[in-house]
């Protein structure tokens, strides 16, 4: 069986939620309005101190902001963004930790809420084997603003990975997972070597009860 090393990747990977620098973004680029973008701030800060964790409506509004958009259309917009948003904030640490993984010969996988096609581009650039995200729908090469399945958050993501078990042949006791927040315990719990990295106050209480490893990783 194979050993499988899940990676969260807003503040865990990447220094800030991937989301929120995109909603930022395309108020920057003039695609949303300032209320919108207000909203969107405010969740995430009520997410980050632990308040909103199961709320996903907000997160669901922000998928609706790419209804009627070209698939093509938008990934060009997101190769712009992760070269001027995303790459430089990926911590160094956690490159040297992948590149770990990579030579112990672990399947990495990037386990996000966030949207497919970002956790994938950042996958690619990472130069790893498979990403578990929240997907997009897509009909006749438009995004319909809507989502296909679930979004991969909290227990979500544990769901998604015992889903890919029998195709992937992982030994989740031989595994590894890496979070920063309360809602990546359920993928935390499910592995034999959890690992917090720059925690949340709550996951970093939990984790030191049980005696996990923590890492701080800085830019």
């Amino acid at each position: 069986m194979k050993t499988a090393v899940f990676f969260d990747v807003d503040d865990t990977i990447i220094d800030g939620q991937t989301q929120k620098l995109l909603v930022f973004y395309l108020y920057r680029q003039k695609k949303i309005s300032f209320i919108f973008l207000l909203n969107i701030y405010l969740w995430f800060l009520f997410y980050k101190m632990g308040i909103v964790s199961k709320d996903t409506s907000i997160m669901i509004k922000s998928y609706r902001l790419v209804k009627g958009l070209q698939v093509r259309e938008f990934k060009n917009l997101l190769l712009n963004f992760f070269e001027k948003e995303i790459k430089t904030r990926i911590y160094p640490q956690a490159i040297e930790r992948i590149n770990f993984h990579k030579n112990k010969g672990h399947e990495i996988v990037l386990i996000s809420k966030s949207i497919n096609i970002l956790i994938e581009t950042i996958k690619d650039y990472l130069n790893v084997s498979m990403s578990i995200s929240t997907e997009l729908e897509v009909k006749d090469g438009v995004f319909t603003g809507e989502i296909n399945g679930d979004i991969i958050h909290g227990k979500e993501k544990v769901k998604a990975i015992k889903k890919l078990i029998p195709e992937k042949n992982w030994n989740l006791e031989n595994s590894y997972a890496y979070g920063d927040h309360c809602s990546d315990f359920p993928i935390l719990e499910i592995v034999g070597y959890p690992a917090i990295v720059n925690p949340s106050r709550r996951l970093k209480k939990e984790a030191k009860k049980r005696n996990w490893t923590t890492y701080f990783w800085k830019l």
